[in-house]
């Protein structure tokens, strides 16, 4: 199943179930119930919205921002000494990423990531940093 992420299409498909599912009940059950499922639906809104003012709260960086890039004084494009990619482009706490990088010679390298998002307007926060990586 594909969500999209996107909010100014107006009303979502999850919205949607969700309103269905609550005037369901009421219909069944009597009116009653929707006002119970209002206000968790309500209020499971609310918790996610501070969970998200919580994170956004955090100090951020702008190190995540590609400032020391290397070009190739002979193509002028990008440097082979060094490539790499991820497993995925976006991840949930708890999945497992996978990165995957190579370097031309062999070398160490150091590998840092972020998380973005709002961080005071700095775009990103620094997750964790590893040093001393063999490539």
């Amino acid at each position: 199943m594909n969500e999209s992420n996107d909010h100014s299409e107006g009303l979502r498909r999850r919205d949607v179930l969700k309103g269905t599912a609550v005037a369901g009940l009421s219909i069944a059950t009597g009116d009653h119930l929707l006002v119970n499922a209002a206000d968790g639906l309500a209020a499971s809104k609310a918790a996610s919205r501070d969970l998200i003012q919580r994170e956004n709260a955090k100090p951020g960086t702008r190190d995540w921002t590609l400032t020391n890039t290397y070009i190739d004084p002979d193509t002028w494009w990008r440097s082979p000494r060094i490539e790499g990619y991820c497993s995925e482009t976006s991840v949930r706490a708890g999945d497992t990423l996978k990165v995957m990088v190579s370097t031309n010679p062999v070398s160490e390298f150091s590998l840092e990531i972020f998380r973005t998002g709002y961080y005071g307007g700095k775009g990103g926060r620094s997750m964790k940093k590893f040093d001393s990586i063999q490539g």
